[in-house]
């Protein structure tokens, strides 16, 4: 009986498993041309522009404000990965976060073969007055957050 309120006692609770699991995420900060691994590929942030006016070449005729941020994703396995729009979030100087614009950019997915890569635009609509400073890559289910200031 001893053995068994020792072991109930000493079991971890749901919110101990959650708070391990936040702490074992791994948080990077890198420059804006930094090049830096995430999930099998080598990304970097090759352009940032704020006030984007167009979008794939269309005139950008949403209300707000829009920044377009290119980044270069390379597959660096053997095998064929899929890249993700959704691991690409804006975050600005008060902490808020902006997921990209699924309106704007339709396709989420896509795959890219061993050594290929893709150059992909993800646009933000944002509030005017938003002090953008950092692209935030991954979340913590990925186990793994890379901030890129911007």
């Amino acid at each position: 009986v001893a053995m068994l309120i020792f072991v109930l006692a000493t079991y971890p609770m749901p919110e101990d498993t959650a708070t391990t699991a936040q702490a074992e995420v791994e948080e990077q900060q890198v420059g804006r041309d930094e090049a830096f691994e995430f999930n099998q590929f080598s990304v970097t942030v090759e352009d940032v522009e704020m006030d984007a006016t167009h979008f794939d070449g269309d005139m950008i005729t949403s209300a707000g404000a829009y920044v377009v941020v290119t980044v270069r994703v390379e597959n660096t396995s053997q095998e064929p990965q899929e890249a993700d729009r959704r691991w690409f979030r804006l975050a600005d100087a008060e902490g808020a976060v902006y997921e990209y614009d699924s309106n704007l950019a339709i396709r989420t997915r896509q795959d890219v073969n061993p050594g290929n890569a893709l150059v992909v635009p993800n646009p933000y609509s944002v509030p005017a007055d938003a002090e953008i400073t950092h692209l935030v890559v991954g979340d913590e289910e990925d186990g793994a957050v890379v901030r890129v200031e911007l």
